[in-house]
C-alpha cells in the first residue's frame, strides 16, 4: 500500500473522541423557588411593620414629651414674669403705707395696692387682677433737689432729664417719715409739675431725704384679638381714666383655658390676729380686704398649640393647670 493510501488512516486515528454532552442536573439551577421568596416577603413585611410601629410610638412619645414640656415652660415664665410684680405691690418708699397720701383718688395704697375682679373673654369668666407697683428701670428713682413745702404743685429733682415721664405719669414722693402720690401735669430738665398739691413736706434733714418714684398700674387679664385667635394672658398698663388699656400690652402666655385667683389674708397682731386661706374674689370685694393681703394663689390652665398633636387627648390638645403662689412684701407694713 503506498504512503497516499495510508494517510486518511492516520488522520483518523490522530482525532479524539467527542466527550458527550453533560445533562444539567436540578440541584446546581440557580434562582429563588416560589417558597424561598414568600418566606422573603413576609420576613420583610415583619420587619417593617416592627420599624413602622416603632417609628409611631416614638414620634407619639417625642409630641406628648414636646407638648408637656411647652406647658411647663409656658408655666415658668408666668411665674418669673409676675413674681417682681406682685412682691413689689404697694411698694411706699422708706415710709409706711399708711402714711401716704393719695392725690390722685384712684391710687392710694392704703386702700388698693392690689385689686381683683370677674370678667369674661370668648366665653372664659376669669379674675382680673390689678397691681400698683413702682415703674423701676435702669433709673431707681430721682432725689429731691430742693426742699417741699406743703401745698406746692412743683418738685426740683436731681438729674432727671425733661421727657423721661409722660404727662398723667403717677409718681410717688416719699421720705422715710411721710409720702404724697400725685398725677404730673409737666416736665423739665430737673423739675416735674404735679397736678395736685402735696400733703406734706420733704426735704428736712440728711435721715430724711426724699426720692421721687414713678408707679404704674398693671392690670393682669385675658385678651382674644379675634374668634381665629387663641386666648392670651397679657400685663396691661392703664389709660388715663385708670382702666386698663386696650389690646395687649405684654403677652405672658397663650392658648389659655381658665385663670382663677384665691387670696391667703392675714390681719391683727398678737391674740388679736385673724388669718384665712383661699378666699376668693367675690368674698374679698365684699370685704374690702385688699390691704390684706399675704399670698396670692393662681390657678391657670394652659393647652398645647395646635402645632403640637397628642394622640388620645381630646382634638389632639393636652391640657394642665398650673398652681402658682406669689406673696406681695410690701402690704400691710
Amino acid at each position: 500500500m503506498s504512503s497516499k493510501a495510508s494517510l486518511p488512516l492516520r488522520a483518523f486515528a490522530s482525532r479524539s473522541p467527542r466527550a458527550p454532552r453533560s445533562i444539567p442536573s436540578r440541584h446546581a439551577q440557580q434562582g429563588v423557588g416560589l417558597v424561598e421568596l414568600m418566606l422573603a416577603l413576609v420576613l420583610g413585611l415583619f420587619i417593617s411593620a416592627m420599624a413602622l410601629e416603632y417609628f409611631l410610638a416614638s414620634r407619639s412619645t417625642l409630641n406628648t414629651t414636646s407638648a408637656v414640656s411647652y406647658l411647663q415652660e409656658s408655666a415658668r415664665h408666668v411665674t418669673r414674669r409676675l413674681q417682681p410684680l406682685v412682691r413689689n405691690a404697694g411698694f411706699s418708699g422708706c415710709a409706711s403705707v399708711s402714711s401716704v397720701s393719695d392725690g390722685t383718688g384712684s391710687h392710694a395704697l392704703s386702700d388698693s395696692p392690689l385689686k381683683a375682679e370677674s370678667d369674661t373673654v370668648a366665653g372664659i369668666t376669669y379674675d382680673r387682677l390689678a397691681l400698683q407697683v413702682p415703674a423701676l428701670g435702669a433709673q431707681r428713682g430721682w432725689q429731691l433737689g430742693a426742699s417741699v413745702a406743703q401745698g406746692d404743685t412743683s418738685l426740683t429733682l436731681e438729674d432727671y432729664t425733661s421727657g423721661t415721664l409722660e404727662t398723667d405719669s403717677v409718681v410717688l414722693i416719699s421720705d422715710c417719715e411721710s409720702g404724697d402720690i400725685a398725677r404730673l401735669s409737666g416736665d423739665g430738665n430737673n423739675s416735674l409739675d404735679l397736678s395736685s398739691a402735696v400733703e406734706h413736706g420733704y426735704g428736712g434733714t440728711i435721715q430724711t431725704q426724699a426720692y421721687v418714684y414713678p408707679l404704674q398700674r398693671w392690670y393682669l387679664l385675658l385678651s382674644q384679638a379675634d374668634d381665629d385667635s387663641p386666648v392670651r394672658l397679657c400685663l396691661n398698663g392703664e389709660d388715663v381714666d385708670g382702666d386698663p388699656a386696650a389690646g395687649c400690652g405684654e403677652e405672658v402666655a397663650r392658648y389659655v383655658e381658665a385663670l382663677d385667683l384665691t387670696f391667703d389674708t392675714a390681719s391683727g397682731s398678737g391674740s388679736a390676729s385673724r388669718f384665712a386661706v383661699e378666699r376668693s374674689v367675690a368674698e374679698m370685694e365684699a370685704a374690702n380686704d385688699w390691704s390684706s393681703v399675704r399670698r396670692i394663689h393662681i390657678s391657670l390652665t394652659l393647652k398645647t398649640p395646635p402645632t403640637i398633636n397628642v394622640e388620645g387627648e381630646g382634638n389632639g390638645e393636652l391640657q394642665r393647670t398650673f398652681d402658682i403662689t406669689l406673696s406681695p412684701r410690701n402690704i400691710g407694713l
